[in-house]
């Protein structure tokens, strides 16, 4: 396995550590997005952490069997915290690329919403004034409806029933038509990440704590539902306004996957944190289709590889900001309850799938064959 830069990996931890004291927050998945932390690490955490992510999927094209590619700068935009696990397996990606194509494919990388919302950025994608896009499978949901069926919360069991969608024939169906339909191109759709849970400025133990609670959520259509049904008040604000929105008052709860409240220093304005596991954040690599069949064959298995290299560190570097952070917020009095009533939430969700599905939301039968793998 192949080490990509310690020392750089490094100081992003050390940064995103830095950046916490200030407030710094960003979503992924998110953007559900939007979506995650990088806690404090020593050296040789770090290490281990730098090897397993700079695995690459084989060598399969070598530096110089570019089929003639012309030197590209490419764009590439996320709405990550600087020093999250997405953004460091997003900065991976970079070197892997430059590397495996002899600096020939160079890429201007964009993170913390720096080039717009997961909205924005997504429109932008679209439009080919960016050539990637690496956010959440949240945000693609718009284009292609039946990956709705994913962003139900309470609807995925498991990441390994998750795991077995996403390598289905249907899921490859969904791929296929974005390109075709959208022309946007996912290189990489398998970075599964910790579940999204609750974090609040109060005890959650079960759905009725949640009534009339005001909650951030994510403007997705999917996420609306579910927290709708739960009985809370929706307000929908960008991520990098949650920190402010819990210090301000306008909000007592968010949805936010596991391993980025650290690193977004949710937990200096809201201590406690409700293990809801209620969704599971699927990072992906997009690409404009477009500009990626103007890439020679070699230069795009290269992206391919590199992309599904990105999803295996985010993987890796979630693994560790969970343990981490997770120790990190307890020490500062954060408390979490990682057994609530879930079957209360459950019941409140029991007519919601058949609603959406009648709604058209995503296609006849296809709830049903997600429970099916589970």
């Amino acid at each position: 396995m192949k080490k990509y830069r310690i020392t750089a990996i490094v100081m992003a931890l050390l940064l995103a550590a830095s950046m916490t004291a200030c407030g710094s927050s960003s979503d992924t998945g998110t953007t559900a997005a939007a979506e995650t932390t990088a806690a404090d690490s020593d050296t040789s955490a770090a290490d281990e952490e730098s090897e397993a992510a700079g695995e690459t999927a084989g060598d399969t094209t070598e530096v110089g069997d570019l089929g003639g590619q012309e030197a590209v700068t490419l764009k590439l935009a996320s709405v990550i915290a600087v020093g999250a696990p997405g953004d460091l397996a997003a900065n991976d990606f970079v070197e892997m690329v430059e590397e495996k194509t002899g600096g020939l494919v160079t890429i201007d990388y964009y993170p913390a919403g720096q080039l717009g919302s997961s909205d924005e950025i997504s429109e932008q994608l679209l439009e080919g004034t960016i050539d990637l896009s690496w956010q959440t499978l949240d945000w693609y949901m718009t284009l292609q409806s039946d990956w709705n069926v994913l962003g139900l919360g309470f609807s995925v069991s498991s990441e390994e029933q998750l795991q077995a969608f996403l390598e289905s024939d249907k899921e490859a169906e969904i791929e296929a038509s974005l390109i075709e339909e959208d022309g946007v191109r996912l290189l990489a759709v398998d970075g599964i990440g910790s579940p999204r849970v609750v974090v609040s400025t109060m005890p959650v133990n079960s759905a009725e704590d949640l009534e009339n609670v005001n909650m951030r959520v994510p403007s997705l259509t999917l996420y609306t539902k579910t927290w709708q049904a739960i009985g809370v008040n929706c307000i929908t604000l960008e991520s990098g306004d949650v920190y402010m929105g819990f210090k301000d008052g306008m909000i007592d709860a968010t949805e936010f996957p596991l391993g980025s409240i650290y690193s977004n220093s949710y937990h200096e304005v809201a201590s406690y944190i409700t293990y809801t596991n209620h969704l599971y954040s699927i990072y992906c690599m997009g690409m404009n289709e477009t500009t990626f069949q103007q890439l020679t064959e070699e230069t795009q298995q290269i992206l391919l590889e590199c992309a599904e290299a990105a999803c295996d560190a985010y993987m890796e570097y979630d693994d560790v900001a969970v343990e981490e952070g997770v120790a990190a917020m307890v020490e500062a009095g954060v408390t979490i309850n990682e057994n609530p009533d879930l079957e209360s939430f459950q019941e409140k969700m029991a007519d919601v799938a058949a609603e959406c599905e009648a709604e058209g939301l995503w296609s006849e039968g296809l709830y049903d064959y997600l429970q099916s793998l589970g």
